[in-house]
């Protein structure tokens, strides 16, 4: 059913919008660490299951996100080998990714406010 690859593509999106803010605060506090690590999350698997999901194809859409979720839709990976990004620039990756999850939840919601909507008739208001 396309609703339920709708919530579950929401459900990874805002799984992945937390993992993003956890691991910014993670650079955040190992900002003024010499010789600390960059940690960057790696979604390859779940940019690819969500891709698949707006792609409109159902049975596709499942199989990509059945393989993402078997092999853990992020990874993180510590880095050296990169310049590390100012704290300005880690703010406000931080500030992104605590945007985004309060747009995903707020989508939910009101995806689950025209279920109840379609199921009962009425807004219940």
């Amino acid at each position: 059913m396309a609703s339920e690859l709708t919530v579950e593509a929401v459900r990874m999106a805002l799984d992945m919008s937390k993992l993003r803010a956890e691991v910014t605060s993670w650079n955040i506090v190992n900002a003024s660490v010499a010789g600390a690590p960059l940690f960057v999350v790696d979604s390859t698997a779940a940019d690819a299951a969500l891709q698949a999901a707006a792609g409109g194809d159902p049975t596709t859409a499942r199989r990509v996100f059945s393989g993402a979720i078997a092999q853990g839709p992020t990874v993180v990976n510590e880095r050296y080998d990169v310049e590390r990004p100012s704290l300005d620039e880690l703010v406000a990756d931080s500030v992104v990714a605590g945007l985004d999850y309060q747009v995903l939840a707020e989508s939910l919601g009101r995806h689950f406010g025209l279920m109840r909507l379609a199921i009962s008739g009425r807004s219940g208001a």
